[in-house]
């Protein structure tokens, strides 16, 4: 009788895993990304100068937010987490008032007002180049400093590998990506993933400086990952900021007294 049972439960077995395994790969996006779509009239405000820019992504219309700064010394790229839109993430111009550089921060496709929606790591990719395209075109020779946070610090460490900038800082990064899934959700099978964001191979061996700014407390990302990262190469610098959780780094002052530091 059990032998006679054997084959329908392994079929039963194969058939679920197969069921779980589609469903991760063809729903990863809605998995990963929680997106906050703004109407195409959404009027941005924030008590300080700034612009709203459409870039070109392959034809893809990227929305961006500009804050600009008298006397500028250069950009920072900022490459936020994995859910909002610029209506929140626009607010972060503040943690960088004491920094003499401009601040430039995207939406990635299907986010906010950007068009289009993200079906790989290469679209991440795609809109982040553009951005970079864009400063280089307005800039021209003055620095420029690659910001990510959570989601984005893969992102930004891409950027920076291909285009290696003054400065490279990535807020509550995970080791890569697959690292982090494996930690959030062991049973979803690694290679069915899209997206790499391979933190520690993109800091690996650069001669630019690394700054990781990562709480102790954080309990999406363990600050254990910033703490792998860190032992990559004398290039990188760990900063922790005591009882730091994920989405609350912003409010230590430890957290400022970095940023400020970073750039003396």
């Amino acid at each position: 009788m059990i032998a006679e049972l054997l084959p329908k439960l392994l079929l039963t077995v194969v058939a679920a895993a197969g069921v779980l395994f589609a469903f991760v790969y063809f729903n990863q996006e809605k998995l990963i990304f929680h997106p906050e779509k703004l109407s195409k009239n959404h009027r941005f405000s924030f008590p300080v100068p700034f612009e709203e820019i459409v870039l070109d992504s392959d034809g893809v219309g990227i929305h961006t937010l500009l804050f600009p700064k008298e006397n500028t010394q250069g950009v920072i790229l900022y490459f936020h987490g994995n859910a909002g839109s610029l209506h929140s993430w626009g607010g972060v111009y503040a943690d960088f008032a004491s920094v003499p550089y401009d601040l430039w921060i995207m939406d990635y496709r299907g986010f906010g007002k950007s068009e289009g929606k993200l079906a790989g790591e290469a679209d991440l990719q795609a809109d982040a180049q553009a951005l970079l395209d864009a400063a280089r075109a307005r800039y021209g020779d003055k620095e420029m400093v690659i910001y990510g946070r959570s989601i984005g610090t893969g992102v930004a460490s891409a950027l920076a590998a291909k285009h290696p900038p003054k400065m490279l800082i990535l807020e509550t990064p995970y080791y890569n990506f697959p690292d982090l899934v494996a930690e959030l959700a062991p049973w979803a099978p690694a290679p069915l993933l899209r997206y790499t964001l391979m933190n520690d191979e993109h800091i690996r061996d650069q001669s630019f400086p690394v700054h990781l700014i990562h709480g102790d407390r954080d309990e999406l990302i363990p600050v254990s990952s910033s703490e792998r990262l860190a032992q990559l190469g004398p290039h990188i610098q760990f900063h922790e900021i005591k009882g730091a959780q994920h989405n609350n780094i912003s409010a230590f002052r430890m957290y400022h007294q970095v940023i400020r530091d970073i750039w003396r």
